[in-house]
């Protein structure tokens, strides 16, 4: 095999929109080389194990002339057990492979980092609040296309802090609206598009409507995975959590939005948004936002250390629990009082 790319390499960071396309260069890069003879394979450390990876790679391409594989989630291995099957394979990897292990984080296992190198490693950090707004606004413009100041500023609150989500919902807008993108259109955009979203799912869950909030849930887990499906809600029980937090310390309702911009630094923008976080003001108190609070952080860490096929369930479980139990885990399930208690070795056994 003609190395033009390293047979081994480290990805690490939150800025996933720069992480795929690190991973589409290196892609390109091999189809240059072997066309469409090149073989893919894609796994998660917390479904398939290292040793079962190694397998693969040294067994060598079935069906292509080179094979590249994508094994990702690798902040999961964290016993010296388990990296061990890596590590001897980093010693003398195949000639024939290109394998790259990606983390959303930036600490892992010595072993696993050593047996890379640094030379090999790249960490993909997420841009600073002030970076977002220029690199949005540049993407407009690099497509001939303009948004309003206010437009910018709610779409920004709105979004992943990584350019993979920014671009995707920039394109949307840009294919819903045309060149000229305005705040109306993206208050029109979140909430009445024909796809549901993360905001329609949250506008559900402080509704109160469990049936319609997981009947959207199972719609997104089409396309996204449960874990960004969290990180979305997250982001907007962080927002609820603040605005009770100021309302119990006297904040009249009229000057929340206000009062928690000076605080923070950045608007809520978006009548429609504004108005949904109201509604869940008079649905959830303060300390039933707090426990909500727990639980999206509990949930999340779950969600990454069990199989996938049990995230399904387990995010079905999450609504159930902020909707009907204001924040509590199942406390009637036999196996555990909060969601990191799950054994993730037995059936989801539901709510």
């Amino acid at each position: 095999m003609a190395r033009t790319v390293p047979a081994l390499l480290l990805h690490l960071g939150p800025e996933e929109g720069e992480k795929q396309a690190a991973f589409l260069e290196i892609r390109g890069a091999l189809r240059n080389t072997f066309g469409e003879d090149l073989e893919e394979h894609s796994f998660y450390a917390f479904e398939t194990p290292p040793d079962q990876v190694v397998d693969l790679l040294q067994n060598g391409s079935l069906f292509g002339s080179a094979s590249l594989v994508r094994y990702r989630a690798v902040e999961q291995l964290k016993r010296k057990e388990d990296l061990l099957p890596l590590v001897r394979y980093a010693r003398s990897p195949s000639e024939q492979s290109v394998l790259l292990l990606e983390s959303s984080e930036v600490s892992l296992h010595k072993d696993l980092k050593d047996a890379v190198g640094s030379r090999h490693t790249k960490i993909f950090w997420e841009m600073f609040e002030s970076q977002k707004k220029g690199w949005l606004s540049g993407y407009f413009r690099r497509h001939d296309a303009r948004i309003d100041p206010e437009a910018l500023e709610l779409l920004l609150e709105l979004v992943e802090n990584n350019t993979l989500d920014l671009r995707q919902e920039a394109d949307r807008l840009m294919a819903f609206f045309g060149r000229q993108i305005t705040l109306e259109h993206v208050d029109r955009y979140i909430y009445h598009a024909k796809e549901e979203n993360i905001f329609t799912l949250f506008d559900a869950v402080l509704a109160g409507d469990l049936e319609h909030s997981l009947d959207i849930a199972v719609k997104l887990l089409v396309t996204m995975e449960a874990v960004q499906v969290l990180m979305g809600l997250s982001w907007q029980v962080e927002r609820l959590f603040s605005l009770q937090t100021l309302s119990a310390a006297g904040v009249p309702r009229a000057e929340l939005f206000q009062e928690q911009a000076r605080r923070s630094g950045q608007r809520i923008a978006g009548k429609r948004l504004q108005k949904t976080l109201l509604e869940g003001l008079s649905r959830y108190s303060l300390e039933e936002c707090r426990a909500i609070r727990v639980l999206t952080g509990d949930t999340d860490g779950l969600l990454r250390s069990v199989p996938a096929a049990l995230h399904g369930g387990i995010l079905q479980q999450y609504l159930y629990s902020v909707i009907t139990r204001k924040g509590q885990w199942n406390v009637a399930a036999p196996f555990a009082s909060r969601p990191w208690e799950f054994p993730g070795t037995a059936g989801f056994r539901g709510v």
